[in-house]
């Protein structure tokens, strides 16, 4: 019961600092296209990578856990994950704020071995994200996409 209490406080916590992050920061691509890539496809992709690969190879070599639970591996993945997006146009803010749901994304590949978890959570997030873009974005979307 303890676990799932922590997963639910994280994932809390997280959801706040994207609705932060993103009342801050805004919206750029407001294409039905893009709005599929940003929900779906980038996350799947992302935990592919991220996770399936470059976590999964780093701690066949690096076993080190903090506070029992998270792993060496999925810091320095979440890092390189996080400076990742700053390479695609994310300012630091961003990419530091990017860190910490990154982190919780990492535990749960760790504790379920799979990447479904990690994908349905951060598709969640990047959801949650979209859910809390300002209102004159959603009418601009439906302007562009629906109206011509």
């Amino acid at each position: 019961m303890k676990k799932y209490l922590l997963h639910i406080f994280i994932f809390t916590a997280i959801t706040f600092v994207y609705g932060i992050s993103i009342y801050i920061y805004g919206l750029k691509n407001t294409s039905i296209y893009n709005i599929l890539l940003f929900l779906f496809a980038s996350p799947f992709l992302e935990e592919f990578i991220f996770r399936g690969i470059v976590q999964k190879n780093i701690k066949k070599y690096i076993k080190c856990t903090f506070f029992s639970y998270i792993s060496l591996a999925n810091i320095i993945t979440s890092i390189i994950f996080a400076f990742a997006h700053l390479i695609t146009g994310c300012n630091i803010y961003v990419t530091i704020l990017l860190i910490i749901p990154s982190l919780y994304i990492g535990l749960l590949y760790d504790e379920y071995k799979s990447i479904k978890q990690p994908f349905t959570a951060h598709s969640i997030f990047n959801i949650i994200v979209f859910i809390n873009y300002p209102p004159e974005i959603w009418q601009m979307i439906m302007y562009t996409n629906f109206i011509q």
